[in-house]
């Protein structure tokens, strides 16, 4: 087994560029994926109009920009309008006496949920303005603030299947869906050298060699799972200490995750080169299988925004399915060992069984 396993590490030493360029690749469709968070806005930009004194304006901007919802910042017309028409703001906003406007160079599907947005605060703000011609003197909207501090009715969100609100981090989502989506191609292309051992013979003479056929298997296996391993752990690692993505502090948790992805992946690997015969077979398949797995799986975008029933039906029976489920559990909800049994234990039942199936069939192929 360690002669086997060696003689991988000297095959990798002689040709890196490979696996390396998946590396790469990782680190930097994560660095340049993860920095446009949708979920980031940028400011809108604002302006006065003759109606509204610059006094009224300046209240009305840190009114909206109460919430979290938009950031409003407040600039020079020519400003708003040169930086819209330029492309550089999306949109920009005219505040007027109990009324605005919204200037759009082009259709924006942003300015829907402005707009909603917009309409609730005038609304609010009309009514408290009617409470106050009605009743003059009185504090209404100090009275209304203090009571929605402390609001008579609480209103919580939960699901009908007693799962958490779904949360997204699109910085844990590229970084989680890209490491386990290229560690694919990683581990299996390192499989493809038994391939080529039993088309040019090679294989055989070890298999009259005084090395076990057990050794054999496990020494090409550990291989992969090394080699995988390590890029998986090297990815969060780099990300979390260096970059600074917030993983959480169950660090451990991860990695351990980690590994059970990493064996599920090794077993698959071993699965789909004993279905095929020669190298280029397997090349070509390689790519296919990993992106569509990444794609059904949830790597690309949240499983959590898929309706289709047929798609979740076919992720249910995939391991990136579960290694993302476990990390984001993990990373996300703190979910407890007792909650991260169900993908571990898919995963690591997915790696026994591919393993029985692949080994059954290697020995059974005649090449």
């Amino acid at each position: 087994m360690i002669s086997v396993f060696l003689l991988q590490w000297q095959r990798f030493r002689r040709a890196p560029a490979m696996i390396l360029s998946f590396l790469v690749m990782t680190v930097v469709f994560v660095a340049l994926l993860s920095g446009n968070d949708p979920a980031e806005r940028p400011p809108i930009l604002a302006y006065a109009d003759d109606s509204l004194g610059e006094a009224a304006a300046e209240e009305w901007l840190a009114s909206l920009n109460e919430t979290e919802e938009f950031e409003f910042q407040l600039m020079r017309e020519k400003q708003v309008r040169e930086a819209v028409s330029a492309g550089d703001a999306p949109l920009g906003l005219r505040l007027m006496d109990g009324d605005y406007r919204i200037l759009l160079a082009a259709d924006d599907v942003s300015r829907f949920a402005l707009e909603a947005f917009l309409n609730r605060k005038y609304q609010e703000e009309m009514r408290l303005g009617q409470v106050e011609q009605q009743v003059p003197g009185s504090d209404i909207r100090t009275q209304a603030a203090a009571a929605m501090k402390e609001p008579a009715l609480q209103v919580v969100t939960s699901t009908l299947d007693g799962k958490e609100e779904f949360q997204y981090d699109n910085r844990l989502q590229m970084l989680f869906g890209m490491t386990l989506f290229f560690s694919v191609y990683t581990i299996m292309f390192s499989l493809v050298k038994i391939v080529e051992e039993k088309k040019q013979g090679t294989w055989n003479r070890l298999i009259l060699s005084p090395v076990g056929k057990w050794a054999i298997y496990l020494g090409h296996l550990a291989y992969s799972f090394a080699i995988g391993y390590f890029q998986i752990v090297l990815i969060f690692v780099l990300f979390k200490y260096i970059f600074r993505f917030d993983v959480g502090d169950r660090f451990g948790a991860i990695l351990l995750i980690a590994a059970c992805y990493t064996f599920a992946i090794v077993a698959l690997g071993l699965l789909v080169t004993s279905l095929l015969s020669r190298p280029p077979q397997l090349k070509a398949v390689i790519p296919i299988m990993a992106t569509g797995m990444a794609m059904i799986g949830g790597a690309f975008w949240p499983i959590e925004l898929v309706n289709n029933g047929m798609l979740l039906a076919i992720s249910k029976v995939l391991p990136i399915t579960y290694g993302l489920d476990a990390l984001k559990g993990v990373a996300l909800y703190n979910h407890s060992w007792p909650e991260l049994s169900e993908p571990i234990s898919f995963l690591l039942l997915f790696g026994v069984v591919c393993i029985g199936i692949g080994i059954s069939l290697m020995e059974r192929r005649s090449y």
